[in-house]
């Protein structure tokens, strides 16, 4: 690349603003990241080039420009520091190298040769949007540096060579909060897929458990079934029971009925032996054996009295034992009756409890299954994921 031409004595050097002219410096090696989304900063990007005034001339932007060859462009700003136009270094070097460069350019106003229509990106705009508005240039202008500016005051300048390195930047940043987000995708794909699993099993250890409950559920309904059985045949015993102590009854009255006519009987054969002993003592001494058995009847006729009278009380305790037997009997009837509605409703209610369960056992598969299926999803989209991860391009 060929000198600039000198600068003659008598021309004026031009104070510059922001003398402290580096290359692109980055101040953080990693990007800010706030929230999910990669944050570049252009602050990080741009540096400061030599500022022209609306005076200044083609000679002493040549001497701006010789003052450090890293500067790639010259910025012609007015007063509050606006920019108002662009001389690229290439540019100059064309114009100054000529035959009659000197005479032409060196006094000539460098606003009449600066590109008057740069294009000028916020410091706030997004890179993205930046990066696409410096490839969307013509070619003619494809390399011009962009004016970075904060409320419509010149910052500084990027290169092409800048907003490829800010492209690349952001595409790292992309692909790092990629890489994030798929590994945190795959971490939760992986505790989804756990707990899958976990319902899975759960699901699977409920059907098992409803299927001993059916099972348990089933064996109480027979068992109660049993139970009501049984009463039916004790409840028919106790018809029988009960019959048995009436028939007694009648019994026990008929033999209290015999028993108060032996006593009659044994009074009239005492009352005969008495009026028997009367008369054998009337005939004297021919009636006295007469009167011996008429004696003997009479004792007899009195043993038969005792007999039948404790003949009597003891069938009036049998009977009253026999009713209290009949009333316990009564009794134990209607508790085995309500005891047979107990038994019954529980019967009922095993097999509601049953169907229950089996409800619960049916939806306990589908929700294993469905559980199988999405847990065969999650292990898919996690090896995805696992892939991603590995070939992040």
């Amino acid at each position: 690349m060929p000198m600039l031409l000198e600068v003659k004595p008598d021309q004026p050097l031009v104070i510059l603003h922001n003398e402290e002219l580096n290359t692109p410096k980055m101040k953080h090696n990693e990007v800010t990241v706030v929230a999910e989304e990669p944050v570049i900063h252009l602050h990080d990007y741009y540096r400061q080039v030599p500022v022209a005034g609306v005076h200044t001339t083609c000679g002493e932007a040549a001497t701006m420009m010789n003052q450090d060859q890293e500067h790639p462009c010259i910025v012609l700003c007015d007063e509050q520091m606006k920019p108002t136009g662009l001389l690229m270094r290439e540019t100059l070097y064309r114009m100054l190298n000529g035959r009659f460069a000197a005479d032409l350019f060196y006094r000539k106003p460098v606003i009449q040769v600066v590109n008057k229509s740069p294009v000028i990106a916020d410091i706030h705009m997004e890179a993205s949007t930046i990066i696409d508005i410096a490839l969307g240039r013509n070619e003619q202008h494809f390399y011009d540096c962009l004016l970075v500016t904060e409320q419509d005051r010149l910052l500084g300048v990027l290169t092409m060579r800048d907003v490829m390195s800010l492209s690349r930047r952001l595409q790292q940043a992309v692909t790092e909060e990629r890489i994030r987000t798929v590994t945190e995708s795959r971490q939760e794909i992986s505790r989804i897929n756990n707990a899958v699993t976990k319902l899975v099993n759960a699901a699977n250890q409920t059907v098992h458990e409803a299927r001993e409950i059916m099972a348990l559920s089933k064996h109480g309904e027979e068992s109660l079934k049993h139970v009501d059985a049984s009463y039916n045949r004790v409840h028919q015993h106790m018809e029988s029971q009960g019959q048995h102590a009436d028939h007694m009854l009648n019994s026990i009255k008929t033999g209290s009925g015999m028993a108060h006519s032996i006593r009659s009987l044994a009074d009239q054969s005492g009352l005969l032996a008495l009026n028997a002993s009367i008369e054998a003592a009337h005939a004297g001494e021919y009636g006295r054996g007469f009167q011996i058995v008429a004696g003997e009847i009479r004792a007899l006729a009195k043993q038969t009295r005792e007999v039948a009278g404790n003949m009597s009380s003891l069938l009036e305790n049998i009977g009253g034992l026999t009713l209290q037997t009949v009333d316990l009997v009564k009794a134990s009837g209607d508790e085995i009756d309500d005891s047979s509605v107990h038994v019954t409703a529980g019967g009922a209610t095993f097999r509601q409890l049953n169907s229950a369960v089996r409800d619960l056992s049916r939806i306990a598969e589908e929700i294993a299954m469905e559980g199988g299926k999405a847990g065969e999803v999650a292990e898919h989209i996690r090896m995805k994921l696992d892939e991603m991860v590995s070939d992040p391009e």
